[in-house]
């Protein structure tokens, strides 16, 4: 008789295999099949054991398709360590995926549970595709000749966009919560809701809707990312915008249509641009009759402003104002009605009271949903400005970051705290000079990355991502210590008339025309001991 083979422990057994999946859009744009910029969506696959066995990336709109290949690279060739071959059970972070997944892992059983490995694995990707910020020519269409757009269109629609911007709405409208509502039957608009931008003095513009309850959709989508991050099954509704852009933040291609055409562009960052957004967070190719409407809304809210002064207190009232005008788009003569949202007054307060936290200082309001996150960055923030920087400091860092937290989405719910702390610290810092050992106080850079725990070249890029983003340039009263103000002479450098002036030395009544514009801080002459004007 044979003798007795003795097998190794749990042969007779199978191997027991768990992987973790899971995904997430990452935040740079790049261009689709048809050279439209698209968030990519990444899907990630993990064994057991923490290794990466596949990932793919893949256009957001198809899932099934990214998941279909991604499953089929971790079973067939995964990565170096891994073994090919299926799984017994698969964990995942988000319910959503629980339909998604039996259908291409059949017989394998599927799971919501922790993945903490997972979750760490896909934020490091996340903060990796940030170190570099995706070219302008990826945000935006690289031409206003789009479709069957003409140059003399768009020379009509810079003038409305000019006018508008002169108008400075967004010193009118209370909040991005009070709307109008527009119809034209000759432009094809019937009942547009839109929301003026620029309260935060932030970003400038006009947002359109194709109703009222496409703009309540809007907001309730933009509060779910901000709680819960991406989900693939968002869908927004299409948006129609006249942005309002810094000549340094236009892509070079669109300033070369300006300047050839010679259109009428507004002083300050009045350089307008057209984006049409689908559902799928796609641009869409702006045309001829997307043009018109977009300009017969700019010439209307003009006429408003100019028919209704107090239009910034109507709000208040009872009765909501409405117009009808007939204005002349593009060379022709149309109707056009324009007036307060049927709730906006009442729709905005409410807004305002369930979204944000309603400090004194308006550069401190914060949405509620981003409370949490602003409270966790300025925890480690607030030690070291108590420990190397003061107060006076503190309260610049923390408008900083309430104000990074008031973008939608807010770049602060993707990447690492400790990059974000250690990024705000250093771009706040430059701006002051922090590191010049003549200041009081002063530190090094590599003393701000190493309290935060990042590398030089995290914090570097984050620090540049936050200046990007918040358009924090050298010299920049918003952002110079309220106690070096009087010291920084470029704060009060204006171009008047074609030369650089400073503005102390300006009548009074040019101070305050360009105080109430924004462009210096305070009224110089009517501070405590400035001397008097003659």
């Amino acid at each position: 008789m044979a003798p007795a083979r003795h097998r190794p422990h749990g042969f007779s057994r199978p191997l027991k295999q768990t992987w973790e999946l899971g995904l997430d859009c990452l935040p740079a744009f790049v261009p689709d099949e048809n050279g439209r910029p698209v968030q990519p969506l990444v899907v990630l696959v993990m064994d057991g054991s923490g290794r990466i066995r596949a990932m793919q990336a893949g256009h957001p709109q198809r899932l099934e398709e990214t998941l279909q290949q991604v499953l089929q690279m971790a079973s067939e060739q995964p990565q170096t360590g891994c073994r090919p071959g299926l799984p017994t059970q698969v964990v995942v972070p988000d319910a959503r995926l629980l339909e998604l997944l039996p259908p291409l892992l059949p017989g394998v059983h599927i799971s919501v549970g922790p993945t903490p490995r997972l979750n760490q694995a896909l934020a490091s990707l996340r903060e990796h595709a940030q170190q570099e910020p995706p070219p302008a020519e990826t945000l935006a269409l690289s031409t206003y000749f789009t479709e069957d757009v003409t140059p003399a269109a768009m020379a009509s629609f810079f003038e409305a966009a000019k006018a508008l911007y002169e108008r400075t709405p967004w010193l009118l409208f209370p909040s991005d919560g009070h709307l109008v509502q527009v119809s034209s039957t000759a432009l094809g608009i019937r009942g547009w809701v839109g929301c003026v931008i620029g309260q935060n003095q932030e970003n400038y513009g006009v947002i359109l809707f194709d109703s009222l309850a496409a703009f309540k959709h809007y907001v309730q989508v933009a509060k779910d990312i901000e709680r819960q991050g991406y989900r693939p099954d968002r869908d927004f509704p299409r948006q129609r915008a006249i942005n309002f852009e810094a000549k340094a933040a236009m892509p070079p291609s669109l300033l070369q249509d300006i300047k050839r055409h010679g259109w009428p562009v507004a002083k300050g960052a009045g350089y307008p641009t057209v984006m049409l957004i689908e559902p799928d967070l796609t641009l869409a190719s702006p045309s001829r009759a997307d043009l018109r409407r977009l300009e017969g809304v700019a010439r209307a809210l003009v006429r408003l402003i100019d028919d209704v002064p107090d239009l910034a207190h109507r709000w208040q009232g009872s009765a909501p104002v409405r117009k009808r005008y007939r204005l002349r788009v593009a060379g022709e003569e149309v109707s056009v009605s324009i007036g307060m949202a049927a709730d906006a007054a009442a729709g905005a307060a409410e807004k305002a009271a369930a979204e944000a936290v309603a400090p004194a200082n308006p550069k401190e309001r914060v949405p509620a949903a981003l409370q949490a996150k602003v409270d966790s960055l300025m925890a480690p923030i607030d030690d070291f400005c108590a420990s190397h920087l003061n107060e006076e400091y503190r309260q610049l860092i923390h408008a900083a970051v309430c104000a990074l937290a008031r973008k939608r989405p807010s770049p602060l719910l993707s990447g690492r705290e400790p990059s974000w702390a250690a990024g705000v610290v250093h771009a706040i810092g430059m701006v002051n000079f922090l590191f010049d050992k003549t200041q009081s106080p002063h530190c090094k850079a590599p003393d701000i990355y190493s309290y935060f725990g990042v590398s030089s070249q995290t914090g570097q890029a984050h620090s540049k991502k936050i200046r990007d983003l918040l358009r924090i340039g050298t010299f920049d009263p918003k952002w110079i210590l309220p106690s070096q103000l009087d010291n920084s002479p470029m704060a009060w450098m204006l171009e008047v008339n074609g030369f650089m002036l400073d503005i102390r030395t300006l009548p009074l009544e040019i101070q305050i025309e360009a105080c109430a514009k924004g462009l210096i801080p305070y009224v110089p002459a009517l501070r405590d001991g400035a001397p008097k004007q003659s």
